[in-house]
C-alpha cells in the first residue's frame, strides 16, 4: 500500500488545499464562494496558532484538515478540527486517520490540552460521524456548542 504523507499548506500548496475544501463544501451543500475559502485558508495557514494538514497519496493531494486553536483560562490552549475531508475515492485507505494522528501532533506542538471535533446532525446523517471519531478515540464531553451570528 502506498504510505500516506501529510505535510504542512505552504504557499505552494495552499490552493491544492484550498481546491479540496471548495470540493468539500460543495459536497456537503455549504454555499461558500472558493475564492472566500482560500482567502480564509490562507489566513489560517499564516497564522501560528492554526494549521492546515494536507494528506499526499502517489503525489496527488487526496486529503485536508483545517485545525484552529483557542486560549481559555480553565483548560488552556485547546485544538479543534474544524474540516475533514477526504476524497471519495481514497475513504477507507487510513487518510483520515493519517490526518488526524498529524493534527494531534501539531495541536500537542502548540501546547493544547485536547483536540475536540464538533459533529452536526448533517453530518452524522450522511457519514456516521460520532462513530468514526469515537473509533479515533474521541468521546462526548456533555457540553453543546451554541451559536449567535454577528452579522
Amino acid at each position: 500500500m502506498p504510505r500516506i504523507q501529510v505535510e504542512s499548506v505552504a504557499p505552494a500548496t495552499l490552493g491544492a488545499a484550498a481546491d479540496l475544501l471548495s470540493r468539500f463544501f460543495r459536497e456537503e451543500g455549504f454555499g461558500t464562494p472558493p475564492d472566500r475559502v482560500l482567502k480564509n485558508a490562507g489566513r489560517l495557514a499564516a497564522d501560528p496558532h492554526h494549521w492546515i494538514g494536507l494528506a499526499w497519496l502517489e503525489a496527488a493531494p487526496v486529503g485536508v484538515v483545517t485545525v484552529t486553536t483557542a486560549l481559555y483560562v480553565e483548560w488552556g490552549r485547546l485544538g479543534e478540527i474544524g474540516d475533514l475531508y477526504v476524497v471519495p475515492e481514497r475513504r477507507r485507505q487510513g487518510v483520515a486517520r493519517a490526518l488526524l494522528e498529524a493534527a494531534e501532533r501539531r495541536c500537542a506542538g502548540l501546547g493544547c490540552s485536547s483536540l475536540s471535533v464538533v459533529v452536526t446532525r448533517d453530518g452524522e446523517a450522511r457519514h456516521g460521524l460520532h462513530a468514526f471519531y469515537a473509533r479515533q478515540g474521541f468521546v462526548g464531553d456533555g457540553r453543546q456548542v451554541l451559536t449567535r451570528p454577528l452579522r
